[in-house]
């Protein structure tokens, strides 16, 4: 994802209004999947269309916004999923860590979170739906390590093609590198297994 630039998206909102069967009234909300006892609701989703289109400079229209709201809503299903076990091992993310990620991520040294937070404003995003995403990637991360580090190993053969790979690379990184993966693939299949296992239906 591109960081964001500052450029409010002029019209995103129109194509809400022509897709009704999608999107009702915010004051109508409508369940349109269920994860385990979570619920999603077409205005969670509209939301994060929105907020999508907004960061990447993302020029809705009907060719692709069908494309784009299904793999919003299956992101989203993972993040339900990954919510339950960042709650269940009652891991905790500052609101201060997540501040400094979005600075990070979506912004950069010219601009502060009150820039964005006015862009959001205008067209009618909550920035606690980016501080919600947030805080949900940065838990699962801290939630896999906690899982895999310790038992992760690293194989003496990829160490070397790591390093024979990217000369700039010290042994140390090298084999962070090989770590981070590791926990990444386990923290990919855990998720595959959850739902696999979970109750997840179409409203």
């Amino acid at each position: 994802m591109e960081k964001f630039r500052l450029i409010i998206i002029s019209g995103i909102l129109i194509l809400f209004f022509n897709h009704s069967v999608l999107f009702a009234n915010e004051k109508n909300y409508k369940i349109i999947k269920l994860v385990n006892d979570q619920v999603i609701t077409n205005y969670d989703l509209e939301q994060r269309i929105k907020l999508y289109a907004t960061l990447n400079n993302f020029d809705l229209n009907d060719g692709n916004i069908d494309k784009l709201a299904n793999d919003l809503l299956l992101l989203m299903i993972d993040e339900k999923l990954q919510l339950e076990q960042i709650d269940e091992y009652e891991i905790s993310i500052s609101r201060t860590k997540i501040d400094d990620y979005i600075q990070r991520a979506y912004l950069g040294p010219e601009n502060d979170i009150n820039d964005l937070i006015k862009v959001l404003s205008s067209n009618n995003i909550d920035i606690e739906i980016l501080k919600n995403l947030v805080q949900i990637r940065l838990g699962w991360n801290e939630l896999a390590g906690r899982l895999f580090y310790r038992t992760s190993e690293i194989n003496e053969d990829d160490l070397v093609s790591a390093m024979q790979n990217d000369a700039s690379l010290s042994e140390e990184q090298a084999k962070n590198t090989l770590l981070q993966k590791q926990i990444e693939l386990r923290a990919k299949k855990l998720l595959r297994d959850l739902k696999a296992e979970a109750n997840i239906e179409t409203r």
